[in-house]
Parts: structure tokens; C-alpha cells; sequence
């Protein structure tokens, strides 16, 4: 059995799988969580961790097996040959989105910008972190945020 690498249409990344998996035909897409914030709630999502692809098992490419998907555009192909993909590196991005967390690099006394939330767009120094909280001085103002909530950007 090999991998293979199919390009599908724009944000049909799951749809694409779930064909593939209707037909019988083991299919990956590598995601990882991610919270968004709309005006009324924050929620939990699946984004694709490689935008625009679906990776799909079978034992020899078929081109008309492939082409009855009416979620993937084409087939990835290097010198006009589709790209091959080992179970083993599968395993390896599989392994590797498994523990994905996005690391908050943050010291004492960095200047950073609050991407979400109430203080959203605020720049500040941070004071102090703690296990779970973070305390950013806002124009001379103490604020403690939650590390598990808050994005920040480090301001050069």
C-alpha cells in the first residue's frame, strides 16, 4: 500500500476524506484545534493543519477511482509522476499534530500584543507569569489573563 497526495477544492479538505472513507479508501487529513472567537461565543475547532490537501491510501493510483470524488481537484504530481508518500512519514505528521500546542515563547518583561479577547489589540508589558495566568501592565494598569484563553504576539 502506498500514500498519495491529492489537491481538493478550496475548504473541502474534510468533505474530500469523508468520500474517501465512504469508498473504502483509508484517507488523512492532518488537523490540529484551534479556538475562534465570534461575537456571541468562542468555540473549538478542526483546522487542516496543510491547507488544500487530502492524503489517501491505496495499493496502485486510479486515476478513475480518484476522479469520482467530486471534492478533490487533481492528483499531486512531481516530473509528471504522482508523489508517493511511505506510511512511515504518515505516522511521523501523525505522531507530530498529535501533541500540537501553540507555545506562548513569553517572558518577563516582553512587550506583547493581546490578539483575542476583551483587551484585544492592546499592547503591554508583561509582568509576571504564573502556572495558569499571565499579569500584562497596560498602561500602568495591572490585567491577569488566562494563559489557556489568551494569544499574544511578541511587538518588536
Amino acid at each position: 500500500m502506498c500514500w498519495f497526495v491529492a489537491y481538493s477544492k478550496s475548504r473541502n479538505e474534510f468533505k474530500a476524506a469523508n468520500y474517501f472513507d465512504k469508498c473504502g479508501i483509508n484517507s488523512f487529513v492532518p488537523v490540529y484545534e484551534e479556538k475562534r472567537e465570534w461575537s456571541d461565543r468562542v468555540k473549538k475547532i478542526k483546522v487542516p493543519a496543510i491547507s488544500g490537501y487530502v492524503f489517501f491510501e491505496l495499493n496502485k493510483l486510479d486515476y478513475t477511482l480518484v476522479n469520482l470524488n467530486p471534492f478533490i481537484r487533481n492528483v499531486l504530481r512531481q516530473n509528471g509522476k504522482p508523489i508517493t508518500i511511505t506510511a512511515k512519514e504518515i505516522e511521523t505528521l501523525k505522531t507530530a499534530l498529535s501533541g500540537f500546542n501553540i507555545a506562548k515563547n513569553v517572558n518577563s518583561g516582553d512587550n506583547v500584543k493581546i490578539l483575542t479577547g476583551l483587551f484585544k489589540n492592546k499592547t503591554g508589558l508583561v509582568d509576571c507569569i504564573d502556572n495558569q495566568t499571565l499579569t500584562l501592565l497596560i498602561n500602568s494598569i495591572k490585567v491577569k489573563l488566562s494563559l489557556a484563553d489568551t494569544r499574544l504576539r511578541a511587538v518588536i
